[in-house]
């Protein structure tokens, strides 16, 4: 019999305070990072979150790249 599946966590905003791209970016490679060790230390964890964060931490790049290339925002 296969294993129960258990839904993702659910992250919520803590602040309302915009962020620029960038500095969204490097929050999110700094969560990434510990939430990646944390889950290696586990030996476990929720991939489909990190899957999830890593996504969004390379559409933020893209997008700042292509901000960047067009002559900023």
């Amino acid at each position: 019999m296969d294993a129960p599946l258990h839904a993702p966590l659910r992250i919520n905003a803590i602040s309302r305070t915009p962020l620029s791209t960038k500095r969204t970016q490097k929050r999110l490679e700094a969560f990434l990072q510990d939430f990646q060790d944390r889950t290696t230390a586990a030996q476990g964890g929720h991939s489909a979150v990190t899957v999830q964060v890593q996504k969004l931490k390379d559409a933020l790049k893209e997008d700042k790249d292509v901000v960047k290339a067009v002559g900023g925002r």
